[in-house]
């Protein structure tokens, strides 16, 4: 069955007008639509990174653009609006679809309030949770590698109201001039150790790092933490079981990468 017959067929009942046809539409065969399907040639197809579209009208102009803003469909082309490249082909998704590339995008990481470990030429950017026992894995095998990289811890509480108070007085922390204060804020978060923290918030305090992370966690599209992006760009979500290996982009690494283990990943509740 041609292509265009197989149209016709579905489409039949909406495009026939005529009296007969009305009380006795024809019902094409279901082994009819099945082989119709099958006699459509796909030469690929590969899911996009979005979540959902937003129809955008501005004057005499419509553009689609997904619920992250990072994908705009207008004039026929589809954009990647974070690295402002046009997608043509299969092949250019699977550039983007596991990867960010903040060398590319409006965003200064030092905006978000980081903790930085490490002093290495190139950065690794880390979403945490205070209590993430998945993130703990991840800051004890950081430390080994702290020549290579400079890794830069972004807090978000996603655990509940008590890693959201933890998250708010270490900010808080961050923002003092006070430098064995802010030193406090790594070691607490390497050991894992919130004792001691006040429970009343802090004031006065800038929290405006902390309403930028979370805003960039949501751009992100984070389900769970941890979440690393590589120099390269590459993203994981959860803990990989070889922080070193993944960091270089060995194949065993890059399949897990591809397929985050939930089992080492924290989600929200």
């Amino acid at each position: 069955m041609s292509l265009r017959k197989f149209h016709l067929l579905l489409l039949a009942p909406l495009l026939v007008t005529s009296a007969s046809f009305a009380a006795n539409p024809p019902k094409p065969a279901i082994s009819e639509i099945a082989a119709g399907l099958l006699s459509i040639k796909i030469d690929g197809m590969q899911d996009l990174p979005i979540t959902g579209l937003k129809m955008v009208k501005t004057g005499e102009q419509t553009v689609f653009i997904s619920s992250n803003g990072r994908f705009a469909l207008t004039g026929g082309k589809l954009m990647d609006i974070w690295t402002q490249q046009e997608i043509k082909d299969l092949p250019d998704i699977d550039k983007i679809a596991n990867r960010i590339d903040l060398s590319r995008m409006k965003l200064n990481v030092d905006d978000l309030g980081p903790v930085a470990i490490g002093h290495g030429k190139t950065s690794v950017l880390v979403f945490i949770d205070p209590l993430c026992p998945y993130c703990g894995k991840v800051m004890k095998d950081l430390q080994a590698l702290q020549d290579q990289y400079t890794f830069k811890l972004v807090m978000v509480p996603i655990l509940g109201p008590e890693s959201q108070n933890i998250v708010v007085q270490l900010t808080c922390q961050l923002g003092s001039s006070d430098t064995k204060l802010k030193d406090s804020v790594r070691d607490r978060l390497l050991k894992q150790d919130y004792a001691g923290l006040p429970t009343e918030p802090p004031s006065p305090c800038n929290k405006e790092p902390l309403q930028k992370s979370v805003v960039t966690a949501k751009l992100f599209g984070l389900q769970g933490v941890p979440f690393l992006i590589a120099p390269d760009g590459r993203t994981h979500s959860g803990a990989p079981d070889v922080l070193a290996d993944w960091l270089a982009n060995k194949p065993h690494e890059v399949a897990k990468a591809i397929t985050p283990e939930a089992s080492k990943t924290e989600k929200k509740p």
